[in-house]
């Protein structure tokens, strides 16, 4: 039977793809190491010849469901059953892809764009002085006004320095792209909002700082116009990612979540990214 490799297989073939991954997995037989995003098609049995304790790999279907879960520990590797447990032996993909549906055409999507460009929408924390930002989002632009509550959800009372990044490749000079720097004194409860001068709907990356520790997410800024349609759509993939449950890590969902607001930055534009 052939099969097709790299990050894309014929459409006939792909049944899911690597959701994610630690240590170096190839499909049995072949030499070709696996990467986050890249497609996988039926049949295959996937394969760790040298396992290091915490090695393993999760796959999802068409659909964004995980359908295979396998890690590693002691030097060897099993397949992982609902109750968590991962002693079984490896069995192959299933041969056939699942019938697609609206969810699964957003995540071939994001997963396609992710695949491209992995690096890009890693979660990188701060050892020991990081602030757990839960997730990303999509807000609202209110003339120059950014409701950040989301962001300070289960953050402790206090002043909070925010710093966006532009992200967004269309439109606005060099100028336009500086961070943005403005701060709020959070309590717990209440409603966050930031005046920003200059501010302009479009992708950004938030550095937000309390003290020595700093965490990070994306937010889509919508004009009234896109903002129902895309929070409606984001809704939908982040409800995705938090199914994953325990199979993946929050880092790894949220490396997700950053890869479909650009998806819907891009479609808000008009442009691709």
């Amino acid at each position: 039977m052939f099969i097709g490799f790299g990050p894309f297989v014929l459409a006939q073939q792909k049944v899911g793809y690597v959701l994610e991954m630690e240590g170096k997995w190839t499909i049995d037989g072949t030499a070709e190491s696996l990467n986050m995003g890249q497609s996988v098609a039926g049949g295959i049995i996937l394969t760790n010849s040298k396992p290091a304790n915490g090695d393993h790999i999760v796959v999802a279907n068409l659909q964004g469901e995980v359908i295979k879960t396998i890690r590693c520990k002691t030097g060897t590797c099993g397949e992982c059953r609902e109750s968590g447990a991962c002693y079984d032996p490896i069995h192959p993909l299933p041969i056939s892809p699942e019938a697609t549906s609206r969810v699964s055409t957003a995540f071939n999507a994001v997963l396609e764009l992710f695949a491209s460009k992995p690096d890009r929408y890693s979660v990188h924390r701060v050892r020991s002085s990081g602030l757990i930002i839960e997730r990303n989002e999509v807000v609202r632009l209110d003339g120059s006004v950014v409701d950040v509550s989301g962001f300070l959800q289960y953050q402790e009372k206090g002043v909070y320095e925010f710093q966006f990044i532009p992200l967004s490749r269309e439109g606005g000079s060099k100028e336009d792209r500086k961070p943005i720097l403005n701060s709020f004194n959070w309590n717990p409860g209440k409603k966050a909002s930031l005046s920003i001068e200059g501010i302009h709907p479009g992708l950004y990356e938030v550095w937000i700082t309390r003290g020595d520790e700093t965490g990070s997410a994306w937010v889509l800024l919508c004009s009234a116009g896109s903002y129902s349609s895309s929070i409606a759509s984001f809704q939908g993939f982040s409800d995705q990612t938090d199914n994953w449950g325990g199979s993946v890590t929050l880092t790894t969902k949220q490396a997700y979540q950053r890869a479909y607001l650009e998806l819907l930055a891009s479609r808000n534009s008009g442009s691709v990214q």
